[in-house]
C-alpha cells in the first residue's frame, strides 16, 4: 500500500480478506486496546517512551513469518518516499532469497485529491478518535513520490 494517511489504504485492505495484514497501526491499535486508551494516546505514549523500535520489530516479525510460510500479505503503511520503498523491497527480497522463497511485489498506490483525504480523515476522527494534524497530512502530500516499476515492483495499481 502506498498513500498518505486517509487515502483509503486500510479500507482497501479490509475489503481484501485474502491477505494477512502487516501494519504498525494495527500493533498500535492493539496496544491502545490493551491499555484502555485511544489510538492517539497510544501513539503519543510510544513516541514519548521511544518504543517505535519495538513496534517496528513486531511489524517485521510478521512480514518475515509470512514470507517463510509463503502466505500472501499486504503491508498497510504510507510508504511515501521512493528511497524508503526501495529499501523495504530490498529487505523483503533478501529475506525471500536467503530462505529460498519467491516473492512477487504488487503495489497499490492511492493518489487522491487533498479534499477527499481531508474529508475522510475528519470522518475517521469522529468515528475512531484517531486524529492526525493537518500539518502532518500536508507534509505527507508534499513528500509523496509517485511509485514506479523500477523500484522493484512487479506491477502497480493506481487508485485516483
Amino acid at each position: 500500500m502506498i498513500g498518505v494517511s486517509g487515502s483509503g489504504k486500510t479500507t482497501w485492505v479490509n475489503s481484501h480478506k485474502e491477505y494477512i495484514v502487516c501494519s504498525t497501526d494495527s500493533i498500535l491499535e492493539q496496544l491502545a486496546e490493551t491499555m484502555g486508551i485511544s489510538y492517539t494516546e497510544a501513539f503519543n505514549y510510544v513516541q514519548s517512551k521511544k518504543k517505535f523500535d519495538f513496534i517496528t520489530s513486531k511489524f517485521f516479525e510478521k512480514i518475515r513469518d509470512c514470507i517463510l510460510t509463503e502466505k500472501d500479505f499486504v503491508i498497510d503503511r504510507t510508504h511515501l518516499k521512493r528511497n524508503i520503498r526501495i529499501s523495504l523491497i530490498n529487505e523483503l527480497k533478501t529475506i525471500a532469497i536467503e530462505n529460498g522463497k519467491h516473492l512477487e511485489l504488487f503495489a497499490v498506490s492511492f493518489e487522491l485529491p487533498k479534499n477527499i483525504i481531508f474529508e475522510r480523515l475528519k470522518s475517521r476522527a469522529k468515528k475512531t478518535g484517531k486524529f492526525i494534524p493537518k500539518e502532518v497530512i500536508l507534509d505527507q502530500i508534499d513528500s509523496f513520490d509517485i511509485p514506479t516499476i523500477d523500484e522493484g515492483f512487479d506491477s502497480i495499481e493506481r487508485i485516483t
